[in-house]
């Protein structure tokens, strides 16, 4: 069995005992300036191998206070299968050295099989697969670490074919070698315990001091954006102070997607010229944004990011904040000043809604005292004629693209009256029934109709950028003489929008005048006795249309406008002799012929005077029923 008891005096090993001894002191000594955990253990099981001459094997055990056992930590001369090893304290040649406190010396198997009749059979079996199928050491020391009377795990080296090779010297040797090396385990630990905590303490300053410069750079966004509301600085200011604070570039816009303010001077009237990101990417960011009311951030492929955060009240959205961030990536503070930003936004667009929609109803009544024939108040003396007229309107996109009509409508207002104000001639420009009204005194000013022209084509092809799918037109009446003509102008340039839509002309600026014949069946479309004389002359053949399903009128459009049989069948798609007999039925129905030019022109008139009486009713006062109403 083991036992402390020096052994028999064995002959002289290959080194004298001096020399080992020798090489146990430099050993301490080269530890005790170590610091790696795992290369102090490696040294050690290293170092015992080589000073004991026998030593064929080695297993160095740590006691793991987790599993309350002794675990291997590093092995030399086994297979891998040792680090399955789990001894419990007081099993096997380790467990005993680690509760007896004592180095203990197994020279023969019998006595190694003695100490180990204990052990689990999966130790025993990790054991035999780890020796390569020794079940038994022949011969074996097993010495334990310990450090100021706490073990902290055991040494065990072993020659796995012979018996009887160590030697008391060896003994002491490993018992000399163990506490050695637990004093080096003790220090590394230390090390690495004193280690651990000077970097959490270093990272506990850091944090602390970002969390200080976080909260300094938060209450210096509070009180920059504070001194903007405070001094009601433009968006201009806005943008640059928020650009400073973020190290980005900010560009304010509106809903549209206007540029209103930028901290660097651009060219770009919308967020598409600027070239912040792909704009199919960038304008998608844009409508979640406007849709969630919520911050959005993009991630570019050249490495940048660009923040959208929406100006938002209530519902709606009011316009956007832009970041352009190409040299750092935005943190959580750049993203709270943003907001901060875009709330400060909120209200400047708010009061400036306000403003404009107060002058808007105030220049509204303006215009309905003048439609109705009063003479302009005393404060408003300028407005007087001959007046120039100019009703504008929209034409939406296709169905189900319409995005922020009433923006749009605002926009038009704004792009026609910074078309139209120039020169110091009086001006009101409103809107009036989903329409763009201006009127302009040219009393004592040079009328100059070409330059009115060209300026609003420019407001279309603004608008047309701004708002891409809509499209806007302008109506310019003659100059209006007296304010009692003015009423009658404005329905005519009304109507006269819709008469050219039906028409299909697209010129975004056209004269009434230019309207021609229709100019003067318009004018009779206003003319109740013309209208009813016009339905006489038609009835009939209106009411075959509506109690068989009939085609008579709409294919005498179509013959009217491809001016013969065959090309007004072709656009109807049906036998010319079907075109024949409709135009022969609707001459039996009104008693009028076609090959004469006089009864040809009646029909012609009396259905283009009907056809533009329906404009602008509402839906029940329109079609056949308007026709065949007495």
């Amino acid at each position: 069995m083991g036992r402390s008891a020096t052994p028999p005096t064995r002959p002289e090993s290959r080194r004298s005992e001096l020399d080992r001894l020798g090489a146990l002191i430099e050993l301490s000594r080269s530890l005790t300036a170590e610091l790696d955990l795992e290369e102090i253990i490696h040294r050690i099981l290293d170092s015992a191998i080589r000073i004991i001459p026998a030593a064929e094997a080695g297993i160095l055990f740590l006691y793991d206070p987790d599993r309350r056992a002794l675990v291997v930590n590093h092995a030399i001369g086994f297979g891998p299968s040792v680090y399955d090893l789990v001894v419990k304290p007081g099993e096997g040649l380790s467990g005993r050295a680690f509760m007896t406190r004592q180095a203990e010396f197994y020279p023969q198997r019998s006595d190694v099989v003695l100490a180990m009749q204990g052990a689990q059979s999966s130790n025993l079996e990790a054991f035999t697969e780890a020796s390569g199928g020794t079940d038994y050491p022949q011969s074996a020391i097993a010495a334990p670490l310990i450090y100021k009377g706490d073990a902290l795990g055991a040494m065990v080296v072993e020659n796995l074919y012979r018996a009887e090779v160590f030697e008391p010297f060896d003994v002491r040797l490993l018992d000399g070698l163990a506490q050695a090396a637990a004093i080096a385990i003790v220090n590394a630990r230390l090390y690495t315990a004193e280690r651990a905590s000077r970097l959490k303490l270093e990272a506990l300053n850091e944090e602390i001091r970002f969390q200080r410069d976080q909260l300094e750079r938060r209450l210096q966004v509070q009180d920059s954006l504070a001194e903007v509301v405070r001094d009601d600085l433009p968006l201009g200011a806005l943008a640059t102070r928020l650009a400073r604070i973020t190290q980005a570039s900010v560009v304010v816009s509106d809903g549209l997607y206007r540029v209103l303010a930028c901290d660097r001077s651009v060219a770009a009237e919308t967020l598409r010229e600027l070239s912040l990101a792909p704009w199919p990417t960038l304008q998608a960011a844009l409508r979640q944004a406007g849709l969630t009311r919520a911050r959005q951030q993009l991630e570019l492929e050249d490495g940048g990011t660009v923040l959208v955060c929406p100006v938002s009240v209530g519902s709606e959205s009011l316009g956007f904040i832009v970041l352009d961030c190409r040299h750092r990536r935005p943190d959580a503070v750049d993203g709270a000043a943003a907001d901060s930003a875009a709330l400060v936004a909120a209200a400047h667009f708010l009061r400036e809604r306000a403003l404009e929609e107060g002058e808007i109803r105030r220049r509204g009544a303006l215009l309905e005292r003048l439609l109705r024939g009063e003479a302009p108040s005393p404060a408003e003396a300028m407005l007087q004629p001959p007046l120039r007229l100019t009703v504008g309107a929209l034409r939406p996109p296709p169905e189900g693209q319409q995005e922020h009509n009433a923006r749009v409508l605002r926009t038009f207002l704004a792009l026609t009256q910074e078309a139209l104000a120039t020169g110091g001639v009086p001006l009101t420009v409103t809107l009036r029934e989903g329409r763009v009204v201006a009127v302009q005194s040219l009393a004592g000013t040079r009328r100059d109709a070409e330059r009115v022209r060209l300026r609003l084509e420019e407001a279309a092809e603004r608008l047309s950028r701004l708002a891409p799918g809509w499209q806007a037109v302008y109506a310019l009446e003659d100059d209006v003489p007296e304010l009692a003509d003015l009423a009658a102008a404005h329905d005519e340039a009304r109507l006269a929008i819709e008469v050219r839509e039906r028409l299909g002309r697209r010129e975004p600026v056209f004269t009434v005048r230019s309207l021609g014949a229709y100019r003067l069946i318009l004018r009779s479309a206003s003319g109740a006795e013309v209208v009813e004389l016009c339905r006489r002359v038609l009835r009939a053949a209106v009411e075959h249309d509506l109690h068989r399903r009939g085609m008579l009128l709409d294919t005498f459009r179509t013959y009217l406008e491809a001016g013969a049989v065959k090309a007004t069948a072709i656009r109807l798609r049906v036998h010319p002799h079907t075109v024949e007999y409709r135009l022969r039925r609707l001459q039996e129905l009104t008693g009028l012929d076609l090959r004469r030019p006089e009864d040809r022109l009646t029909l012609e008139l009396a259905l283009r005077v009907l056809d533009l009486a329906t404009i602008g009713k509402e839906p029940s006062k329109t079609g056949m029923a308007l026709f065949i109403e007495p």
